[in-house]
């Protein structure tokens, strides 16, 4: 089907995408994909779908976040979402949780740390 028409209905959308009509109604409802209503029925610009599909795209090679305590990569922004007291420095979850460490290396006291 060619997307050269201004508006696509959503069963026009889900056929192009060969996906389930149901799975873009609610990409509609939740807002993740715009559409305009028109009456009863929505209608999604062709440029809106481009532009839907090219932030979806998966990116191949993720960004790294290295953890300032312990130096691990991670991948993933929810495992790295404290920071350092001082610096704002990415601490890792597990350094976080289980070592209790609220600072990155360049800010942890080593004497104080080795007397714990």
């Amino acid at each position: 089907m060619p997307l050269e028409k201004p508006f696509l209905s959503l069963e026009e959308v889900a056929e192009v995408l060969g996906v389930n009509y149901q799975l873009i109604y609610k990409l509609v409802r939740s807002g993740e994909l715009p559409a305009v209503r028109v009456g009863r029925v929505f209608r999604v610009a062709t440029p809106d779908l481009h532009a839907y599909l090219e932030q979806s795209k998966t990116n191949r090679n993720p960004p790294e976040t290295r953890c300032a305590s312990c130096g691990k990569r991670y991948y993933s922004r929810l495992s790295v979402q404290q920071k350092c007291k001082v610096c704002d420095e990415p601490i890792c979850n597990d350094c976080w949780t289980r070592k209790k460490i609220r600072t990155c290396e360049e800010h942890t006291d080593k004497k104080s740390e080795k007397k714990k």
